[in-house]
């Protein structure tokens, strides 16, 4: 059936903290785990509590969101993806936790 929000579970401690040291290591301080920049990338205008991710990179160019998700995948860690935090429905919430890579940077037409 799938999985739903309340059958999520949190990535493992070792697990998050080696993404969060290999995120490091590639995006130096891109890589926010701040309480105020991870709650601003968990509002949204639902009914839904805010549920912060455990860390926020700022992506500049396409090579930084393959890198946020290849070193997330290889630990199995969640990723959400923030534009512009105008959810409606919670999609920028991370319940289990994760990685949010905001694109706000990524604002141009490269090609059509």
């Amino acid at each position: 059936m799938g999985i739903t929000v309340s059958n999520t579970k949190r990535p493992e401690p070792q697990a998050l903290a080696s993404t969060l040291e290999a995120l490091a290591a590639r995006f130096g301080n891109r890589l926010i785990t701040s309480q105020a920049v991870r709650d601003q990338h968990a509002h949204t205008t639902t009914w839904l509590p805010p549920q912060p991710p455990d860390a926020v990179v700022m992506a500049q160019e396409t090579a930084d969101i393959q890198d946020v998700v290849r070193i997330c995948a290889r630990y199995r860690v969640p990723v959400i993806a923030f534009g512009t935090g105008t959810s409606l429905e919670g999609q920028v919430n991370a319940p289990a936790g994760g990685v949010c890579i905001d694109l706000r940077d990524m604002n141009k037409v490269l090609e059509v």
